[in-house]
């Protein structure tokens, strides 16, 4: 049986920089673990079908593993906020990361003009109304401003478009448990990346959206859960609920309701954000205290659960071409269209840059153009 001859430090790198397990690894190719250690031995190689397997499950092209291993990690750092300890990056999310970098990449390399770029300012508790005030005039935003789109996957899109109109990268991650993260931020002087968690709901997504806007506007690449007890997630928290909900919109709209999740359900309808981004901004103005956001959080961490629970058991189905498009955005789908268009690159181009077989890549494009680029 043929053999491939690949270099077994190569496979040994991509699966540690990958966070795959050599068990892991061993069970998706159909080996026994020893197997895989031989292979990054280099006492051994794989057949062809195995090295298939190897590159599907460490997410690499298959020419990749017969050149030695980069000088350089390809998954970029970020620093962990998640207030955990040792809590290692999971397989799936430094997936979605380095591909996030791969995109970051490729859109560099399509388009030399960005438009115009947000001018972020480093964040400190005292600063963060008046550097939120400036992001929204910058986005050419009155304190008074609600979008106007009805639903909420509408107004993360509005919010969305905003930011990525203004040289920052927004892509979306599918089938990651929002246990493992909400958002996370990759900080480049040059067209910095937003990664959120497309399992939140499209509110807490919004409010996540700015959540990683305040990380790159202190220059740091963080992974985040949005949690209050750690200080850099509290001061990105105060940051997008000071955008979102400027304080004196925000007073105007508060009403005489005693329940804390009621009075959150409230503020969230009127400025169209989660109950519990409306509770942080509350409390950000010391009108609920911390017990009174973590019942609040509990609450509509809960009521979300449910919502989810209940989507799984539904018969809907999502086409996968669909949640491609969702997750890579309007912005960077339009830049390959309009390389095919120019003659930049070609369609076989097209499925790496999209990460698609090529009726999926059409189906992308096809979307594209039907909706004029919007979400």
């Amino acid at each position: 049986m043929a053999r491939a001859p690949i270099d077994g430090g190569t496979l040994q790198w991509a699966r540690h920089l990958g966070r795959v397990s050599r068990d892991d690894l061993a069970r998706a190719v159909g080996v026994k673990p020893e197997r895989v250690a031989e292979f990054e031995a280099g006492e051994s190689h794989p057949t062809f079908r195995q090295l298939t397997l190897i590159a599907t499950k460490l997410d690499r092209p298959l020419g990749f593993f017969f050149a030695p291993a980069p000088a350089a990690p390809d998954v970029p750092e970020a620093a962990d906020f998640r207030g955990r300890v040792h809590d290692e990056l999971p397989a799936d999310l430094a997936r979605e990361m380095r591909r996030a970098e791969l995109h970051r990449e490729a859109l560099l390399d399509l388009e030399t003009d960005h438009g115009e770029r947000l001018l972020l300012r480093p964040l400190a508790w005292g600063t963060l109304k008046e550097r939120a005030a400036d992001v929204r005039r910058q986005f050419g935003l009155l304190d008074a401003f609600v979008p106007t789109e009805s639903q909420t996957n509408q107004v993360f899109n509005f919010w969305r478009g905003m930011v990525e109109a203004r040289g920052i990268l927004v892509f979306q991650t599918t089938k990651i448990a929002l246990e493992t993260f909400r958002g996370l931020s990759i900080h480049h002087d040059e067209l910095p990346v937003i990664l959120i968690n497309g399992g939140d709901s499209a509110s807490g997504r919004t409010f996540t959206l700015f959540h990683e806007l305040a990380h790159l506007a202190n220059r740091t690449s963080g992974l985040c859960i949005l949690k209050e007890s750690v200080d850099e997630e509290a001061l990105a928290n105060g940051f997008a609920a000071n955008l979102l909900m400027p304080e004196s919109t925000f007073r105007r709209s508060l009403r005489p309701i005693d329940d804390p999740y009621e009075l959150s359900a409230h503020l969230a309808y009127t400025f169209k954000v989660s109950p519990l981004a409306a509770a942080v901004r509350l409390r950000t103005l010391e009108i609920i205290d911390d017990e009174d956001l973590a019942d609040v959080r509990q609450r509509s961490d809960a009521e979300w659960s449910q919502v989810r629970e209940r989507r799984k058991n539904s018969n809907s189905f999502v086409p996968p071409w669909r949640l491609r498009y969702r997750d890579l955005g309007s912005s960077y789908i339009g830049a390959v269209a309009h390389a095919l268009e120019d003659r930049r690159v070609d369609m076989m181009d097209a499925t790496y840059l999209l990460n698609a077989r090529v009726p999926m890549v059409e189906q992308l494009l096809s979307e594209y153009y039907r909706t004029g680029g919007a979400e």
